[in-house]
């Protein structure tokens, strides 16, 4: 409760300090009306201010994409997906006060990602507070607009992502660092806080999430990158018992985790890998290490990351502590003369493809995956598998806005991972029995179409 009141505190403070420049203006605001221009910049339509002091533009994205699988034994659907959908305002307003909101409209629902409001009065640095991503994990941090493959890494799948909270940035030259303390995502909390979702008068608990990144070598076409990243996190507000073995310890039981993994493909939704729910969970721990680089039109990047789960001791049962991990490589070199991929020190990310070449750019890469989600402790063993990916891409940028992108990738999953029963094969002939394959391996060919404006 101490923690949820500090952060209460903390964005009342934030939005009463946003507030007081608001006032201030209140005489200017009685001027004349400043002339608004629209330019095209970068990719995007913006309007600004002859000031410069307010400036809008749009950020929307279209992902249409196409899979199909090869070789698998259990029932994986090929198809077509909207895979996002999404339409987006930035702002600058003021000067020194930043806003962004950003609504996805795939899978024919509505779902907020970014919403926030920003402060940048202080040099080369930004605090946010609202719904925005958490600092952890490159690919993660890194825009779908701009990411190498269609989808990103397994690893992906554990990260923060964005979540409520508040954030403070600052970067120099050759560096970065940003951490914030964050609940839920927009969202999750009043979903689940109802009769009904269960955790009625449950307050969260707040996570603590930092990055800090170095560019020791950072020029235009030279770029090396190292990262860490370390998370304490809390499991969201879940449904709390009402009868049954959790009764006597019915708040420690509804602290659940669950970490689960798609196979670096979303047409089919097979999850191969799962630890499946863990209950009595205090709260986890995760660190993750970056090395990313620019070399001209080669450019890479990787990470390591482990999780560890610590459990609750109760007098219902005992629960291990848990750990996972998992990692990634990829590399990628332009074909075409000229074009690279720009790095963004201040984001501590790589940026959007601006080809050099009015035909456009093409790129090609591989990258290999691996995700562990087995931790056969002696007392409550996990075996939730492990999962290997080799994938290959090529893309073109037709130019700023317009890419398509190839991936032919080979998954191998051990004898652990299997998907949900949804995904097994059919019965045959009189046999009513529909049980999951386990150690599934097959090739996955897909292509995307991006719009990004």
């Amino acid at each position: 409760m101490k923690h949820t009141t500090c952060l209460v505190a903390g964005l009342a403070f934030a939005c009463a300090f946003a507030a007081q420049p608001v006032l201030a203006q209140t005489q200017e605001q009685a001027k004349p009306p400043v002339p608004v221009a629209g330019s095209y910049d970068n990719g995007y339509l913006v309007a600004q201010s002859a000031d410069g002091a307010f400036k809008y533009w749009l950020d929307g994205r279209i992902n249409l994409d196409w899979a199909t699988y090869r070789g698998q034994e259990n029932r994986l659907a090929s198809g077509f997906e909207v895979r996002r959908a999404r339409i987006g305002v930035k702002a600058t307003v003021f000067s020194d006060y930043l806003a962004e909101m950003d609504i996805d409209f795939a899978d024919n629902a509505v779902e907020i990602k970014d919403l926030w409001v920003g402060y940048a009065g202080i040099k080369n640095s930004l605090i946010k507070v609202g719904n925005h991503k958490a600092p952890f994990g490159f690919d993660t941090l890194t825009s779908s607009k701009n990411i190498m493959f269609i989808e990103r890494a397994y690893l992906d799948s554990w990260a923060p992502d964005r979540l409520m909270g508040v954030n403070f940035s600052h970067w120099e030259k050759y560096w970065q660092a940003s951490a914030g303390i964050y609940g839920q995502a927009a969202g999750v909390f009043n979903d689940k806080d109802t009769l009904t979702g269960g955790g009625a008068g449950t307050s969260q608990r707040p996570s603590f999430i930092g990055r800090f990144t170095v560019a020791p070598l950072n020029k235009d076409d030279r770029v090396i990158h190292l990262g860490v990243a370390a998370a304490r996190r809390t499991p969201d507000v879940a449904k709390i018992a009402t009868s049954g073995a959790d009764l006597p310890d019915r708040l420690n039981a509804s602290r659940i985790v669950k970490f689960d993994s798609r196979a670096e493909t979303h047409v089919s939704r097979a999850k191969f890998i799962s630890t499946g729910d863990m209950k009595y969970v205090n709260y986890w721990r995760q660190l993750g290490g970056e090395l990313a680089g620019v070399m001209g039109p080669l450019s890479f990047q990787g990470e390591y990351q482990q999780t560890k789960v610590v459990r609750t001791s109760t007098t219902i049962a005992s629960y291990s502590d848990h750990t996972f991990d998992g990692f990634y490589g990829q590399a990628m070199v332009f074909l075409t003369r000229g074009d690279r991929r720009p790095y963004l020190v201040s984001e501590g990310e790589f940026g959007r493809v601006v080809p050099k070449s009015d035909k456009g750019a093409v790129e090609v890469g591989i990258r290999y995956s691996q995700m562990t989600l087995d931790d056969v402790t002696a007392i409550d063993p996990i075996k939730g598998g492990e999962a290997k990916n080799v994938m290959l891409g090529m893309t073109y940028f037709m130019n700023t806005n317009h890419k398509l992108v190839f991936n032919f990738g080979w998954v191998d999953n051990n004898d652990n991972a299997k998907p949900n029963k949804e995904f097994a094969p059919l019965p045959t002939g009189t046999s009513t029995t529909q049980t999951s394959v386990t150690g599934d391996k097959f090739k996955i060919i897909s292509l995307r179409y991006q719009l990004a404006f």
